[in-house]
């Protein structure tokens, strides 16, 4: 590396050092606030920048630092110097072979967005879109999730929603837009319930039983070719990808109008399962089932779409209350502190595809989880600085 380089990334460690002694004042000053402990604790205990992994799992929670950037001038600098460490390092082997790999792009067009980027992170950033144009594919040019057989999940759609509304704020080209209203669309037409407005986790080209290490044998075997439930976090997915698609696409388009009546659609019918605590269940359509159970991290992307979608004018007000009532589910059952700091607990783990007793089986995660994290975080950041 090159002596000017060095020295950026010198200057990066001394700005995530001020950043933490930053928290840390916050957080002896005020402990008792649990959205800025939860900021402070995912990236300097769980996800540091020197640790991030460019997967899905610590993109969600980048996506969020980038959501806080734009609503807290206060944090802008330290969140830069965060997002330049981790995107500098593994930009060497960034990939859009599968949409789990696009997802974490959404770092490398945050920083050409805020005129931090580089030639390596440019490069990664083309390479990645080049790659996901060249994906696997449906007959008709759905995505698909998986890299060697074609199987179209929910999860996909806000792997892709993150980078490629990241590369249209960066550039402002609506072609990334219109990409993600497509995907979407072909999307919706395997997987969404037109009766509850909910969506079906996955659905598999063949009706081959599929065998892998994490989801339930054979799930696609059936006339549909999918699965049977709507998951919590699979519907949470898409709910954030619908209202942050909206929030850019024109009305012009001729996506608009179907977009969101889906989620206005969808939204409705959450409403109306929204458990008494703020909270909702693993598998949403069941609440109160034997087995099924309230979990964090849907909980927060629910929220997070109901709040932001009451902000830009989608859904009535009442829907911002919908929001506030998630985050008051979060703090009073989720959020566990212990001599080194919160924890968000209560999460669903990493969840590939079957049927109700699979998703009952999954269990909890205690805590950790950056997914999870990162939802909090956006949840947070709608509600309390809009």
């Amino acid at each position: 590396m090159s002596d000017s380089g060095l020295r950026a990334i010198r200057l990066m460690r001394i700005r995530l050092l001020l950043l933490a002694v930053f928290f840390t004042v916050v957080r002896t000053a005020a402990f008792s606030q649990p959205s800025a402990d939860l900021l402070y604790m995912a990236i300097t205990r769980d996800v540091p920048a020197d640790k991030y992994v460019y997967n899905w799992r610590d993109a969600v929670l980048l996506k969020s630092l980038t959501d806080v950037y734009r609503s807290c001038p206060e944090q802008r600098e330290s969140i830069a110097s965060y997002v330049q460490e981790a995107m500098y390092r593994v930009a060497p082997n960034a990939h859009g072979i599968h949409p789990n790999g696009i997802a974490s792009a959404v770092g490398f067009a945050f920083l050409q967005e805020i005129g931090r980027n580089t030639v390596e992170t440019d490069a990664a950033l083309e390479r990645v879109i080049f790659q996901y144009n060249n994906m696997l594919r449906t007959a008709d040019g759905a995505c698909s999730h998986r890299a060697d057989r074609v199987e179209l999940w929910d999860d996909t759609l806000y792997m892709l929603d993150m980078t490629l509304v990241g590369c249209y704020r960066a550039t402002g080209d609506t072609r990334y837009l219109d990409m993600l209203a497509n995907e979407i669309i072909l999307h919706s037409k395997r997987l969404f319930d037109s009766h509850s407005g909910l969506w079906y986790h996955a659905w598999a080209q063949s009706d081959v039983p599929v065998s892998d290490e994490c989801g339930q044998d054979g799930w696609n075997c059936n006339p549909q070719h999918r699965n049977s439930e709507f998951w919590g976090r699979g519907n949470g997915w898409i709910a954030m990808a619908l209202v942050d698609v909206l929030e850019y696409l024109p009305k012009s388009s001729p996506h608009y109008k179907q977009l969101k009546g889906m989620f206005c659609k969808m939204m409705k019918s959450l409403r109306r399962v929204q458990d008494d605590s703020g909270m909702w269940y693993q598998l949403p359509a069941h609440p109160g089932d034997a087995g099924n159970y309230l979990e964090s991290s849907c909980t927060a992307m629910f929220g997070y779409a109901a709040a932001k979608g009451s902000r830009l004018g989608l859904l009535t007000r009442r829907y911002s209350k919908m929001a506030w009532k998630s985050w008051s589910g979060i703090k009073g059952g989720c959020l566990k502190y212990e001599p080194d700091g919160v924890y968000l607990t209560r999460i669903c783990p990493g969840t590939c595809v079957g049927d109700k007793d699979y998703y009952y089986s999954r269990g909890v995660v205690a805590c950790g989880e950056s997914y999870a994290l990162g939802a909090a975080i956006m949840l947070w950041n709608e509600i309390e600085n809009y």
